[in-house]
């Protein structure tokens, strides 16, 4: 019969398999010949219609703003997105699909989204529900235990 892990030896096989599921993504984005930021940024363009500014993607994916600002420079120098200035922010842009942005976003992003799909559909709606309502809780205590103790990321 298996023993109980501790607190510590679950928490090493969260992160570990955390660091699993990061290096999934990181090895599709590098078989695609994108960077991982470009990866998500390309991601959020194709979930969201290709309407997105700069501070969205920050704010939604928890990227740097340096971090998002040389994806957006390496993806508009290669064709693949146009940054537009927001009326009134010259600073904040509003990122859209180019042509060959398009095409990237249909024979790269579209069969990752697919195969998540895949993916999520073989849990039971329980465990679905279940894996989303833990791990947010995770992250609420960890932000809330992070602020307490003055380890603070943000």
């Amino acid at each position: 019969m298996k023993e109980k892990m501790n607190v510590a030896e679950a928490l090493a096989l969260f992160n570990q398999l955390y660091k699993e599921v990061d290096e999934i993504y990181h090895q599709y984005a590098k078989n695609h010949g994108i960077s991982d930021t470009a990866l998500w940024l390309l991601y959020s363009l194709y979930e969201n219609s290709g309407t997105y500014t700069q501070r969205d993607v920050c704010a939604d994916w928890h990227y740097p703003p340096q971090t998002i600002n040389s994806a957006l420079k390496s993806l508009e120098k290669q064709g693949v997105i146009v940054l537009e200035a927001v009326s009134g922010n010259q600073k904040n842009k509003r990122i859209f699909l180019t042509d060959k942005g398009q095409e990237i976003s249909r024979t790269v992003i579209a069969p990752l989204v697919l195969a998540e799909q895949r993916t999520f559909r073989r849990l039971q709606e329980e465990e679905r529900e279940l894996l989303l309502s833990l791990t947010g809780k995770y992250v609420e205590l960890l932000q809330k235990e992070m602020n307490e103790d003055g380890t603070s990321l943000r």
